[in-house]
C-alpha cells in the first residue's frame, strides 16, 4: 500500500478515493461539491481525498505538524472523522476569523507574525488566544461528524495524547487550478 512518508505525526494516503469505492463516494458526493462550488464562487472539484491515520506518539505536533494555514486565499475542505475524537485524540482546531484580511493584519501586530507567514508558533497562537479566548474552536465529535472549513484560517490537529484518530479530507479547488503539478506536489495515489 502507498503511504505518503513526508508527514511526521500522521500517516497519509493522498488520493485514497482512487483506491476505494467507499472513500470515492465521500469524495464525489454531489452535495459537498455543490457547497464547495458555492463557497469558491466558481466551478469546483474535489481534486483528491486524503485518508489519514494519526496515532499518539511522543512529541507529536498533531495533524498538519502544528498551527498553519494552507493558503492566503479561500481553501475549502470537508473533513470527516472516522473515529470518535475527544480532547486527547487530536481534535481539529482553528482560530476563528484568522482568514479575514483585517484580522490577518491585527494578528500580525498582536503576535508578531510575518507577512505571508504560513506556519505559526504555539507561543504566537497562545498570545492571540489570551487576547480573545473565544476565537479558539476545538472540534471534538463522534465518528461520522463532517467538518466544512476554510483552511486559510489558522488551524491544526491538536497533538494526540492517546489512541488513534482516523479521518478523510476532501481537497476542493476551482477546476482551473487543478493540474498535473498539483498531483505531483501532494504525491497523489494514481487511479488504478
Amino acid at each position: 500500500m502507498y503511504v505518503n512518508k513526508n508527514a511526521k505525526a500522521d500517516q497519509r494516503i493522498y488520493g485514497a478515493n482512487n483506491a476505494s469505492a467507499l472513500i470515492d463516494s465521500f469524495g464525489s458526493d454531489p452535495r459537498l461539491g455543490s457547497i464547495a462550488t458555492e463557497f469558491n464562487r466558481s466551478d469546483t472539484i474535489n481534486a483528491f481525498t486524503l485518508a489519514a491515520r494519526m496515532p499518539a506518539s511522543s512529541g507529536n505536533l498533531g495533524s498538519g505538524e502544528g498551527w498553519h494555514r494552507d493558503a492566503f486565499f479561500r481553501q475549502f475542505k470537508a473533513i470527516m472523522y472516522l473515529s470518535d475524537v475527544g480532547l486527547e485524540n487530536g481534535p481539529f482546531q482553528l482560530l476563528e476569523h484568522s482568514q479575514q484580511p483585517g484580522q490577518i493584519i491585527k494578528d500580525m501586530k498582536r503576535a508578531n507574525l510575518a507577512y505571508m507567514q504560513y506556519r505559526v508558533e504555539e507561543q504566537q497562537i497562545a498570545r492571540l488566544v489570551r487576547q480573545d479566548p473565544q476565537r479558539l474552536r476545538t472540534f471534538t465529535a463522534k465518528a461520522g461528524t463532517l467538518i466544512l472549513v476554510d483552511t486559510s484560517t489558522l488551524h491544526r490537529g491538536m497533538p494526540i495524547q492517546t489512541g488513534t484518530r482516523y479521518a478523510l479530507t476532501n481537497y476542493y479547488f476551482p477546476i482551473d487550478a487543478v493540474d498535473h503539478s498539483m498531483y505531483e506536489k501532494f504525491d497523489v495515489l494514481p487511479k488504478a
